[in-house]
């Protein structure tokens, strides 16, 4: 796994260096601008349509980023949809700064809140 991504410098002065934390900070700031995510609160709140479940996993394998996050969605949402939005926010943030870098984006979707509720019914 390596630590950054190199681009050619198109000015022929050498090439650019990006870490993989400037592409974790990257899809944080991306994920904070969609409406609805539950941005400090551990559980699900009837507002919120979804919150991240664990920290955000950023990999760079062969000059490939690799976005991984997982979340938790509320249970009256699209799964789909959310999905959907998020990659969007992730694709634009990423083209935006980079223009050049190839990633993969991977969205799981962990537990919704009728998961969480029938687990604690169990125990």
């Amino acid at each position: 796994m390596a630590d950054y991504v190199f681009i050619d410098n198109l000015t022929n002065k050498g090439k650019i260096g990006i870490s993989y934390l400037a592409f974790e900070n990257l899809v944080n700031d991306a994920i904070l601008n969609v409406p609805g995510i539950a941005k400090s609160s551990r559980q699900l709140k009837k507002d919120q349509r979804f919150r991240l479940n664990r920290p955000i996993k950023i990999t760079i394998r062969n000059g490939v980023v690799h976005v991984w996050l997982a979340i938790e969605i509320n249970s009256n949402v699209d799964k789909d949809e959310v999905k959907q939005l998020l990659e969007k926010e992730i694709h634009l943030a990423l083209n935006e700064a980079t223009e050049q870098v190839p990633f993969d984006i991977e969205i799981k979707i962990e537990k919704t809140n009728e998961q969480k509720a029938s687990q604690k019914k169990e125990k």
